[in-house]
């Protein structure tokens, strides 16, 4: 890691909207307020923000310290509606990993909410965003044999491709869960870059550098947790799973 730079970040959201922990079990939504102030405290620590692909690059090139990336999974329509105005206000550019199949469809864990529409899915790229693959029906490609896997990646990076009328390089796996099948099937689907979620992945493999989860309700302390590497690990012991849970139902208590 370059001297005095914090180490490269990839950062995993869903949606952004004010959506009470009591209507968002799966706690996919994150406030507008939320996320300005978590984009705020990045800079704070040294951060220059890039596309995922672009933080691929910088990983590759030197190691990534210094660069991290907002990216944003399934393509909910509030991502064009809120995320894209959003992006425009702070100047930071931002990913979106699309499912390809879910186009104009209501989101399963979210039915009032939906996914974009191709047009809507152009808008977004044209607003800056960049778009990435994300299957094309959303199934955990760790339980599919190679041959299922590679097909989810393939058809759903030229669904994509033809919305798009351009290549769409970087993925993310559904769920963020990948073995060495689904590794093999996002580099061989043609994807210069892929990643998982959960802190799952390693900087060493460009087809599945991890991400930390952003989910509703999260702090800033819980992003600096993220930032070093420090949640997932902590939260495999007891005491601090409890304290999580307590403080979920704090907040959830008044959200």
């Amino acid at each position: 890691m370059a001297k005095g730079l914090p180490p490269p970040l990839a950062l995993v959201y869903h949606g952004v909207a004010g959506v009470p922990l009591s209507r968002d079990p799966d706690r996919l939504f994150v406030r507008a307020d939320d996320l300005r102030r978590q984009i705020a405290r990045l800079r704070e620590w040294g951060y220059r923000l890039v596309s995922f692909g672009d933080l691929a690059l910088e990983v590759e090139r030197s190691g990534g310290a210094g660069h991290a990336s907002l990216t944003f999974d399934d393509g909910l329509v509030d991502n064009l509606e809120a995320l894209a105005p959003l992006l425009r206000e702070v100047d930071a550019p931002a990913t979106v990993f699309v499912t390809s199949g879910w186009l104009g469809q209501s989101h399963p864990a979210a039915p009032w909410t939906r996914i974009v529409t191709a047009n809507e899915l152009r808008d977004l790229s044209g607003a800056g965003v960049e778009i990435g693959g994300h299957s094309v029906t959303h199934a955990d490609l760790s339980t599919l044999p190679y041959e299922g896997a590679l097909d989810e990646l393939v058809r759903g990076k030229q669904e994509l491709e033809a919305v798009l009328g351009k290549p769409v390089e970087v993925a993310a796996y559904p769920y963020g869960r990948a073995n060495e099948e689904t590794v093999r099937a996002g580099r061989d689907a043609g994807f210069r870059a892929a990643c998982g979620a959960t802190a799952r992945g390693s900087w060493d493999n460009p087809h599945f550098l991890p991400r930390q989860d952003m989910d509703n309700g999260c702090t800033l302390l819980g992003l600096r947790l993220k930032r070093d590497d420090r949640y997932e690990p902590l939260m495999r012991l007891a005491p601090a799973r409890a304290v999580r849970r307590v403080s979920r139902q704090v907040v959830t208590a008044f959200r």
